[in-house]
Order: C-alpha cells, then structure tokens, then sequence
C-alpha cells in the first residue's frame, strides 16, 4: 500500500466523498479542501505528495490558486493533477507546468491510473528516517452524516498530525473499522435513521472494534453530559473540531 498523502481541492462533497473513498482504496492518505483559503492552511502543515485540483470554485477560483502555489517561474511547489467539468480547457493546461489533467467524466479507473503515474514519477524515495515519525501518526475514524462536516473534522485532525477518514453513511462503519483499524473512533449522537449510541453498543460484538475507544459527540443539545451509554468511552456535547481534538488528544495522545 501506497503511504502518499493526496489533497483533494473540490467544492463538490459528494465528488470529495467518492474520489477520496476510491483513493484509500489504493492506500493512499486523503485529505479534502472545499476552498482555496482551506486548500491554503492545510498547506501550511501538512504538505501534500500530489494535489487533485478543480478549476470552478465559488471564492478563489482554482486557477488563482494555481498561481498562488506556483514560483515566480510559474512551476507549482506540489504535483498537481487538474480534474475539471470543463473539458475544453485541456489544451490551456497543457501549456501550463502541471503534471495532468483529466475530466470529471472519465472513468474511475483513469483517474487512478493518473494520480499511480503521477507519484511513480514525481515522489521521492523513501527514507528510513520517516519510519519513526510515521509510527507515531494515530489514526482516527469519524462517522459523520454531514458531509462538509465531516470533511471539516477530517481535515482539522490530518492538520494537528493524525490519519483521519470521515465516512457518512453508518452501514460502512463495520467495513471501515475493518480496513483501517483506528485508535479511536468518533461517532456522531444523532444520525440519518438511527443514533450513534445504538451503533457504539452494537460494536461490543465486533472483534476488530474490541479494545477502541469510542466518543460519542453531540452539538444539538438533545444529549446530555454526564448519561452513560454502552460501550461509550467518552460523550462530548459539542461538535467543533477544537473540543473534538482535545478530547482525542487526551484518550490517544
């Protein structure tokens, strides 16, 4: 499995929830901007091996982002594969130093034929010096059923130095478990059709969630601090990025 770390600048969640599904698949690292200004923190602290870029975005468009990560000789300091609606765009950008450019309607398998050609060609060795910071990295896995934020959360805890992966949907919590095998899990008290402590109790009967810590967190109000709920190890009555992080700081280091 591959262990390069690709950012996603898309302003479409449901495309920021497909590619990125598709791109852990490979074994990549994913982390997801819906902005330019987003796109731009992230950069300031977690340095990306590749950046899949769109073009149409409300705010900074992405070809001023383009400029913005570009040196005063137009090269970008990242790889950056432009994927794009606007297919007549392709000779413009092959004018321009990027290393790629596809269609939002190519196949599937294109654009991780692409992003493998990409790295194979641009990534740099691998060091023995990188074993030990990466043994540190902790992973975390949220299941939140607001995309954007669930984006926001993924994004916040990449950038303080976890792994993260936001999924949406409950029925893939199991499978995700399975693939990635967190330190901690994150699941939202109140979801789409049922609640998030139904779903915490139901992983005391799932060996590969035996020994993971489980929060439950819950920005409506509707749960309250102090209640016991099984198999929970920690309730949080809020949703911000900010007390989520603490309290994972805590529990995991």
């Amino acid at each position: 499995m591959s262990s390069a770390r690709i950012l996603i600048i898309d302003d479409e969640p449901t495309l920021q929830l497909t590619v990125g599904d598709q791109l852990r698949m490979e074994g990549y690292e994913v982390i997801g901007a819906t902005t330019g200004d987003e796109a731009l923190q992230i950069l300031r602290q977690t340095p990306p091996d590749l950046i899949i870029l769109d073009i149409s975005m409300p705010g900074m468009s992405g070809l001023t982002l383009l400029k913005k990560l570009s040196g005063p000789d137009g090269i970008p300091r990242y790889p950056i594969l432009v994927f794009t609606a606007r297919a007549n765009m392709e000779p413009f950008f092959s004018t321009l130093n990027v290393e790629g450019f596809l269609t939002k309607t190519s196949d599937p398998s294109l654009l991780t034929s692409e992003v493998k050609r990409i790295l194979l060609k641009t990534q740099k060795p691998f060091r023995l010096t990188s074993l030990a910071s990466s043994k540190k990295t902790k992973s975390i896995v949220i299941l939140e059923d607001d995309l954007l934020r669930g984006k926001r959360l993924e994004t916040s805890f990449v950038a303080a130095g976890y792994k993260a992966i936001a999924i949406a949907d409950s029925r893939l919590l199991g499978e995700t478990i399975t693939a990635h095998t967190p330190d901690i899990i994150l699941i939202k008290a109140i979801l789409s059709g049922t609640h998030g402590s139904t779903l915490a109790a139901a992983l005391v009967d799932y060996p590969n969630a035996k020994g993971i810590p489980i929060v439950l967190f819950d920005g409506s109000g509707v749960y309250q601090q102090g209640n016991k709920y099984i198999n929970v190890d920690r309730f949080v009555a809020s949703n911000t990025p900010a007390d989520l992080l603490k309290i994972v700081a805590g529990i995991i280091g």
